[in-house]
């Protein structure tokens, strides 16, 4: 039935339905590893965080016991193909940087790292015995898809999980404020898990008011991305740390890391300006939009 709760059916249901379809989505996606493990990896930790971030909502009701229980399960499967897609991810950045920078032929600093990546990145696929870990991961969510059918859904309510939202939505607004203050990578990603937590869940509520709310979700999930492409360049620059690694010089390396910090830097000013349009209501005033839709629907 899709991501997305429907209209005049128990709110409680619905999160249960759209828990079952992303743990059955995630498990097939891990049936197929093989066939190409970079887009299972990718699909794979799209299920994991739209599952998390419905999990965020039944917290202010639900056993929260329980609930860590089946995040910690969810969080771990997707965990165990960290090091196969941050390899990949250092090979995006790197195009990424060519494709925004780079007019005519590509540096051979340029090349050469490429090449390098490429390989890291191969050695990983081909040395880690991913049969043993892609059948863990699939238990793992089966395990946590056998949890939720044990709670008490209809305890859920639309002012619970309206409730969970405004919780992410504050979260959100103070780890903005942080990571203006500090200009620090990591708070920038704190943000990014917010931000992307809250298009997920703005997604599921979209059936309300679905001209507002799917417009308001894209445009929260785009903050998502600028955060998250953000998150990568950081990364990238850490992992390419003084070039030694990667046979690059002094001035090879400094030439790439000014690019990508040039980048990090024009991501921050676009995620402060969507960041505005995003939060600029009180969470009270969105809680009480968000209510009045309900009570309009009734």
């Amino acid at each position: 039935m899709g991501f997305v709760f429907t209209c005049g059916e128990p709110v409680g249901e619905e999160c249960r339905r759209v828990l079952r379809e992303e743990i059955a989505g995630a498990v097939a996606q891990l049936a197929h590893f093989h066939e190409n493990p970079d887009l299972a990896i990718h699909e794979t930790r799209k299920h994991n965080k739209r599952l998390r971030a419905t999990l965020q909502l039944t917290r202010p009701v639900l056993d929260s016991g329980e609930v860590g229980a089946a995040n910690r399960l969810i969080r771990d499967a997707a965990r165990i193909f960290s090091v196969a897609r941050d390899a990949l991810v250092l090979q995006q950045t790197l195009g990424m940087l060519v494709e925004r920078f780079v007019t005519e032929s590509i540096p051979s600093s340029m090349a050469k790292l490429e090449r390098a990546l490429q390989l890291r990145h191969d050695e990983i696929l081909n040395a880690v015995d991913f049969g043993d870990r892609v059948d863990g991961a699939s238990q793992d969510f089966v395990e946590a898809g056998l949890l939720l059918e044990q709670w008490d859904w209809s305890k859920m309510s639309y002012e619970i999980v309206f409730s969970a939202v405004m919780a992410n939505y504050r979260a959100g607004i103070s780890e903005m404020e942080t990571a203006r203050e500090t200009r620090d990578s990591e708070d920038f990603h704190d943000w990014r898990k917010r931000a992307k937590s809250l298009s997920y869940q703005l997604t599921l509520l979209a059936s309300l008011q679905p001209v507002w709310l799917e417009e308001y979700a894209l445009a929260t999930g785009e903050l998502g991305s600028f955060l998250g492409e953000h998150h990568d360049l950081a990364l990238f620059e850490e992992a390419i740390g003084d070039g030694t690694g990667f046979h690059l010089n002094a001035k090879e390396t400094a030439e790439i890391i000014d690019l990508a910090q040039t980048r990090r830097s024009e991501l921050e000013t676009l995620a402060f300006e969507r960041g505005r349009e995003i939060y600029h209501a009180t969470p009270d005033e969105m809680h009480c939009r968000l209510s009045e839709l309900v009570a309009a629907k009734d």
